[in-house]
């Protein structure tokens, strides 16, 4: 399987309808697909985000472009509206796996939206992920789409500070599972990398696009 991963294009849809020319099986989106006007009014974002999607036409022009291949997607501390249910909306095959998971292609996919607290302005801060990893894990993922890393893995913020989640490296480090690719962003500074280890492809796709062959 050929997946188009991307990932914080903060409303840069011109690069997604340019990226979904290419050939691919399944395009992943592991969060901040929206612009913001605020620093977290959520009235005025839901408002906001979806004039954008409205007034850009992003419907139609995204369903045109995947040409029934599916999106699997999460949310990620930016967005405010469901990428997933827009596509659906319009026509579109699309999966938020932040909701279940979903199998495309005979993989396995599951993951979650929330990232480590920042400062209480955004969506889906949180201080614990303990019941958070332990239910996306629980799905046995072949692929597992968060919106931030693991603790350790393509996190390291400009400044320098680590930025995952621990309870995560835990669960793929040293328990057993069957995750073959782990695919997010969140972290711009490491932005289109990707790493192998432990027999895992770490993919984080921040302000653009990784291509992963599973």
């Amino acid at each position: 399987m050929k997946i188009l991963h991307t990932s914080d294009i903060h409303g840069n849809y011109h690069k997604v309808l340019e990226l979904l020319e290419g050939a691919h099986d399944v395009w992943v989106d592991s969060g901040d697909f929206f612009p913001n006007k605020t620093r977290g009014d959520r009235p005025e974002e839901v408002r906001y985000q979806n004039r954008f999607w409205i007034l850009k036409g992003l419907g139609a022009r995204i369903v045109e472009a995947l040409d029934g291949r599916p999106l699997i997607s999460v949310g990620g501390n930016h967005d405010y509206i469901d990428l997933a249910a827009l596509v659906r909306e319009a026509g579109g095959v699309a999966y938020n796996v932040s909701d279940g998971p979903a199998v495309v292609g005979g993989l396995k996919f599951a993951g979650f939206r929330e990232v480590p607290w920042i400062a209480g302005e955004w969506n889906g801060e949180t201080h614990d992920f303990s019941d958070i990893v332990e239910k996306a894990m629980g799905e046995s993922p072949d692929v597992l789409v968060t919106h931030g890393p693991a603790s350790g893995l393509l996190d390291q913020a400009d400044d320098g500070r680590p930025c995952g989640v621990r309870n995560l490296t835990t669960q793929l480090m040293y328990a057993p599972h069957n995750v073959k690719a782990h695919l997010f962003g969140h972290i711009h500074n490491q932005g289109e990398s990707t790493l192998e280890e432990a027999g895992i492809l770490f993919s984080n796709a921040a302000t653009g696009s990784n291509t992963i062959n599973l």
